[in-house]
């Protein structure tokens, strides 16, 4: 399944994934209610959370995603 992600520096990117979650780029992405349309096709959108990004000094090292 493609997911739209929203925020952070993945936004924009459509992804495969699914679930609670989305790892891109060391950033996690987490799922809303929500879809947006694109390429006549409807995605679920996920919301970056910025406390669990590689920039912010968190990522795979702190076990955030």
């Amino acid at each position: 399944m493609d997911v739209l992600l929203r925020g952070g520096p993945g936004d924009g990117q459509v992804v495969s994934g699914g679930g609670e979650t989305v790892v891109w780029r060391a950033c996690l992405y987490e799922i809303t209610a929500g879809y947006d349309r694109r390429h006549d096709r409807d995605l679920r959108v996920y919301r970056h959370r910025p406390d669990c990004c590689e920039p912010y000094g968190r990522g795979a090292e702190d076990r955030c995603e």
